[in-house]
């Protein structure tokens, strides 16, 4: 009887425990699977829609290629994102990251209207760059990264190298987006698997993975059950959801 209670008890711990199990992912612990990393360019349509789905905007065009190339003499990789409406470019943003971990070396964005915002990361800080003219970013001086951090800019390309294996994990991701005052983790979920339908005739299994920002803002993403791609994102916010939809 006592037998039969122990192991029930370590079984319970064990259980508990593997529950209980966050993964830490950064730019430090090479627990991304690089060799999953896709290079090319993909499209995503982008758009809003109200809590009913019963209204939508005009949606914007998402460009972004990844490849690889040699940056200050070592290889990197080299995220581009176009960012279009009505063929209008509203946005150019690279990020180029090193090539074994993806912890971020330098940092452009050209916006519309706004301006040029560029950075390099060394030294444990995200400096403005001084190579670059009109730099917006000096506005806002040099960051403290506390944490090896990997760009938010590039989720959609990153969540394919996560060690996702089951319903139920949870990471601990340590995205900054250059616009935040400080880097931080933030917490993502495995909350399921479902056949996403394409159209009539074809149908995806996928992974869903969620964020939950606020205790009233959200975003899950559909990843392909086998190589991850994300195909879906529905965020939701002030009553409203933003959509991003693979283009094919």
């Amino acid at each position: 009887m006592r037998k039969s209670l122990l192991i029930t008890v370590v079984l319970f711990v064990l259980a508990t425990g593997v529950k209980a199990q966050i993964d830490t992912i950064n730019a430090k612990n090479n627990k991304l699977q690089l060799q999953n990393l896709k290079l090319g360019t993909s499209e995503y349509l982008v758009y809003m829609t109200d809590s009913l789905f019963t209204k939508r905007t005009i949606g914007d065009i998402w460009q972004r290629t990844t490849s690889i190339k040699i940056f200050q003499n070592k290889q990197a990789v080299e995220f581009k994102w176009n960012w279009i409406k009505n063929d209008t470019t509203l946005a150019t943003i690279i990020n180029i990251c090193d090539g074994k971990t993806l912890a971020p070396i330098y940092h452009y964005a050209n916006y519309k209207g706004r301006g040029i915002i560029a950075y390099d990361y060394r030294d444990g800080f995200m400096i403005p760059s001084d190579t670059i003219k009109n730099n917006m970013a000096v506005k806002k001086g040099k960051v403290e990264l506390t944490i090896p951090i990997i760009s938010w800019e590039q989720d959609l390309e990153t969540y394919a190298l996560l060690p996702i294996k089951k319903v139920g994990q949870k990471f601990d991701i340590s995205f900054f987006d250059p616009n935040e005052a400080k880097p931080t983790y933030h917490r993502y979920e495995v909350v399921g698997k479902e056949e996403l339908t394409l159209n009539s005739e074809v149908k995806v299994k996928c992974w869903l993975l969620k964020i939950n920002y606020t205790s009233d803002s959200y975003a899950t993403f559909w990843l392909t059950e086998k190589n991850k791609e994300v195909i879906k994102m529905q965020e939701y916010f002030k009553g409203r959801y933003r959509i991003k939809v693979k283009q094919y």
